[in-house]
């Protein structure tokens, strides 16, 4: 099972749209159960589910790509169209205040019709973001994590690649906070 980048979620709460897919994503299980409380991990996640080359190249099939430079609001509007498409195949969902996003409450595990009725709708993370794409992922990781450190967010990469920790409060505002997580991504992995 995939875990949902710290990419993601910091979109997430900068994104009009994307609020609900992290919600959801969460809720399935998929999602990035981090918070900003010492010792919990963000996680990374590779763009397509574990199984065969084949497996993957099918399920992308026609997904929506993300890019490095994908801006926080298209960000949230693809995420919205996955999010919507769950909804209306019965995910149970609804909306928070000042949002017409969903808000997805369900369990997507729970109801597997819909997630494959939606898959073509649920994008695709950068494939430099995708250690099974990038053959540089991890000399990247460490360059992305040195770089969110230097900026003062104060993270220490897991050795495996698949995410940091909060190491310590690093005063930054949650919008200070994403223009960093960004700029490192972009410098990191480019």
């Amino acid at each position: 099972m995939s875990n949902l980048t710290h990419r993601i979620r910091a979109a997430a709460l900068t994104g009009l749209g994307t609020a609900a897919a992290l919600s959801l994503l969460v809720a399935c299980g998929e999602g990035d159960t981090a918070t900003k409380d010492k010792g919990v991990a963000s996680l990374k996640s590779p763009s397509a589910s574990a199984g065969s080359a084949s497996a993957s190249a099918t399920s992308e099939s026609g997904r929506p790509q993300l890019r490095l430079d994908t801006t926080d609001a298209e960000r949230g509007r693809l995420y919205g169209i996955w999010t919507n498409c769950l909804h209306d195949h019965g995910v149970p969902a609804g909306h928070k205040p000042g949002s017409t996003a969903w808000s997805l409450a369900g369990d997507i595990r729970k109801y597997p019709a819909a997630t494959r009725a939606c898959l073509s709708k649920r994008p695709i993370e950068p494939p430099e973001l995708d250690p099974a794409k990038n053959p540089h992922y991890m000399d990247d990781f460490r360059k992305e994590i040195k770089c969110l450190n230097d900026g003062g967010l104060k993270v220490k990469g897991l050795a495996d690649g698949s995410g940091w920790n909060y190491d310590g409060v690093s005063g930054l505002t949650q919008a200070q906070e994403d223009t960093l997580r960004h700029k490192c991504e972009l410098e990191a992995y480019r």
